[in-house]
């Protein structure tokens, strides 16, 4: 049987609770279709109302998402299949709300395609994240690579208990005992979520993102996961079609004018 990308892409990215919710003092709640998702994690992207499928009108959304996001307000958004035709869409545009992002979402059908084979760059040997230190290296090489605020990185830095979470995979890749790149999934039903996948900047285009993504797939793989699925920025587009992942649709975020 073909599996549903579309339905895996809208349940393990937004629609279904991820285990890293627990570990940022996060709440989710399903209500009338609308998933709503909300954390001490910053921004629209991680605080927002999914409506993608049969919901109610925006009118009777409203009121419930304020009251779910009353202690972090105004720091959510609304998110749609964005030009899907869905009327939620029709209806935020209309009343002026704003697209806060805008990403494309993937899937990788067959999670073995791109856990299997593949160059791997001389060298370079990846551990899991399983001590203090592993931590802290993890920490420190994404906030530098996705040039993060220390007060920013700081909020984003797993806990003890994250790194020890069985739905969620941590990796640090070091060359020459440096540590340079870093790749993590979560478990979301039976797909991984890969996130997390970063490499310094004097250490790209030499292989490490796909191999370290590579890594996390087959570690999902070997726990069980048959698919995997992600959101992806414009620069890491071709990296993630390489390896076997397939355009979706796009996961678009709106909030309100007031709050751009």
């Amino acid at each position: 049987m073909t599996p549903d990308l579309r339905r895996i892409a809208h349940d393990s990215l937004s629609l279904i609770e991820p285990p890293y919710l627990k570990h940022y003092r996060g709440k989710f709640r399903l209500w009338n279709g609308v998933a709503l998702t909300a954390s001490t994690l910053p921004g629209p992207g991680f605080n927002f109302a999914a409506c993608l499928g049969d919901v109610p009108p925006l009118d009777a959304i409203l009121p419930v998402a304020a009251e779910f996001y009353a202690d972090i307000a105004p720091s959510w958004g609304i998110l749609v299949e964005g030009g899907a035709g869905h009327p939620i869409e029709a209806e935020l545009l209309a009343r002026g709300w704003v697209v806060a992002e805008d990403e494309p979402a993937y899937v990788m059908p067959d999670i073995t395609v791109g856990a299997t084979g593949g160059y791997s760059p001389d060298g370079l040997t990846i551990r899991p994240v399983a001590t203090e230190a592993d931590r802290l290296a993890f920490e420190r090489v994404t906030g530098a690579a996705f040039e993060a605020p220390p007060d920013f990185a700081e909020q984003f830095a797993p806990s003890r208990e994250y790194y020890s979470d069985p739905g969620i995979g941590l990796f640090v890749g070091s060359v020459n005992g440096d540590d340079l790149t870093t790749s993590m999934y979560y478990r979301v039903g039976n797909t991984a979520c890969m996130t997390g996948i970063a490499t310094l900047h004097a250490h790209r285009g030499k292989g490490y993102g796909a191999a370290m993504t590579r890594h996390a797939l087959a570690v999902a793989a070997s726990r069980g996961c048959p698919n995997a699925a992600l959101r992806s920025g414009p620069k890491s587009v071709p990296l993630y079609e390489r390896l076997g992942f397939r355009y979706v649709c796009q996961h678009r975020t709106y909030v309100p004018p007031t709050v751009v």
